[in-house]
């Protein structure tokens, strides 16, 4: 199988959560014991990851890899005939591994043939002085190709990049590893590391979004979000179970839900794709399978307990067949969805049986963010990717004027630019946060998530804000003002498309 024919993503366990870089023999056996006795292989969980710890200090005279005996007195050997399994190891594409013990081991910069024969590959990035670093490199693609032409010299066609979402600093810009990893592996990680978090759930969904809007994750190439936190209880039950079932629709691997595995488990290979946010409340997501089912996702947002429905004319669908894959129930023939969510929680569906309606398509008006009012350090910007060549960035407050509009409430289109790509451990969420009013009525927060890494190219196009308070017939306003807790600034504003 070569790198470009088309493959389910993995399903598997990594025992990071579990000990860090402190693995021992007894425990990965026992974790093999317990994933057959409970069912996790016979469910498709094939691969089986030691993670970091297994190196010993220094290679051996030949520049072999040398294993921690202190942790594995028998060897590798022993636990991969154990496992039966597509085992995974793990190292790096630098001078040291990326290892909590200090000094940290060896990495396979320089010695990748040597040690493609031993393992398949998950391979990070340690600069030999950094741990992790997160500037822009320019040498990723030079870096990670020899491992990944070292694997296939070796009949290993797969391998997973995990580069923390750091761009590759290109000849013609930033890129996500999203961009430059297709040649190389059929998986990249495409955030920083999780956190057993809420946050941290919701800076990675917001990083992923415009990965599968733009197409860049497809059978072969799967983004993979890190690992799952379910079981660690710092998630509310409802907290891992949104986390869960994002994860199994984004593609990445997942837990038991045998319904959300197939979702998983598609051979499609598409993952889910944000239909619309509604900024501090829900976010509404579909994605289509392979015998032309759907899956959609609500995922609550919002701190409350209280009754979400979804309307499936809002996917251009008349109505379906659904069948909750949480609770099991099923309707036919049905034209929406609702049920009661706590904090953070979801609704996953999978619908059949669809008619579709033909899409309304109302004529919109667009308004230059270079031709509004600009104030409180706002300022016009010639970039590229945008329309017109133009944008506004550095918002304070920009407002457009003498806006017409035949309804009171409507889904405006913004195309905005946010590359402001954030890291783990400080409590971001890889979303800009602006306020949004019209005809200086009450504002609202709306979140937008990052568009990509270039701030010069990566609009996100139509993003929808439901706004309402517009006069029809008359001359109306929409103001945007930066400085929310979410973030400072507000995204570089392209434009916006109100209906006529």
């Amino acid at each position: 199988m070569s790198l470009t024919q088309k493959r389910l993503t993995n399903q598997g366990w990594n025992r990071y959560n579990q000990s860090s870089c402190s693995p021992n023999e007894n425990g990965i056996q026992n974790a093999i014991n317990a994933l057959k006795s409970n069912g996790f292989v016979a469910a498709g969980y094939k691969y089986f990851q030691i993670d970091c710890g297994w190196q010993g200090t220094n290679r051996s005279a030949n520049g072999q890899p040398a294993v921690n005996h202190k942790a594995f007195p028998n060897g590798l050997s022993a636990l991969a005939n154990s496992a039966r399994s597509n085992g995974l190891l793990y190292t790096d594409a630098g001078l040291k591994s990326c290892d909590t013990r200090n000094p940290p081991p060896f990495g396979s910069l320089g010695y990748e043939e040597i040690d493609a024969k031993l393992f398949a590959f998950d391979n990070c990035y340690v600069d030999g002085v950094n741990n992790a670093p997160k500037d822009p490199r320019t040498d990723f693609p030079s870096r990670y190709g020899n491992m990944s032409t070292a694997l296939q010299n070796n009949g290993i066609n797969g391998m997973l990049v995990c580069a923390w979402g750091i761009p590759y600093a290109s000849p013609t810009g930033l890129q996500g590893p999203a961009q430059w990893t297709p040649p190389l592996a059929t998986r990249f990680r495409l955030s920083d590391d999780i956190t057993n978090d809420w946050i941290s759930v919701v800076r990675i969904s917001n990083q992923a979004m415009n990965i599968n809007l733009r197409g860049l994750h497809d059978p072969g190439h799967f983004a993979d979000g890190d690992l799952l936190e379910v079981g660690n209880k710092a998630l509310t039950f409802d907290e891992q179970k949104t986390h869960f079932a994002l994860w199994a629709a984004m593609k990445p691997s997942i837990l038991l839900n045998k319904d959300l595995i197939a979702i998983n488990q598609d051979s499609l290979g598409r993952p889910i794709t944000l239909v619309q946010r509604w900024s501090n409340d829900y976010d509404l997501y579909s994605g289509p399978l392979a015998n032309g089912d759907v899956v959609v996702l609500l995922d609550k947002q919002g701190g409350n307990t209280g009754t979400k429905s979804i309307i499936f004319q809002q996917l251009n669908i008349t109505s379906a067949d659904v069948n909750d894959l949480w609770s099991g129930a099923t309707r036919t023939g049905a034209s929406s969805w609702s049920a009661i969510i706590n904090a953070h929680g979801n609704i996953a569906l999978r619908i059949s049986n669809i008619k579709v309606s033909t899409p309304s398509n109302p004529t919109y008006n667009y308004y230059e963010a270079e031709n509004a009012v600009l104030s409180n350090g706002a300022a016009v910007a010639s970039w590229s990717g945008c329309s017109g060549s133009k944008k506004v960035g550095n918002i304070g407050t920009l407002t457009f004027k003498n806006i017409q509009t035949s309804q009171m409430k409507s889904n405006v289109r913004f195309d905005y630019i946010n590359a402001d790509v954030q890291y783990s451990f400080v409590n971001v969420t890889n979303a800009r946060g602006a306020s949004v009013s019209v005809n200086n009525g009450l504002s609202q927060q709306v979140y937008f998530p990052l568009s990509g890494y270039n701030w010069d190219k990566d609009v996100w196009k139509s993003f929808l804000v439901e706004l309402s308070g517009f006069q029809p017939g008359k001359e109306n306003t929409i103001s945007i003002s930066g400085g929310t807790y979410l973030s400072q600034y507000a995204p570089d504003i392209d434009r916006v498309g109100v209906v006529g």
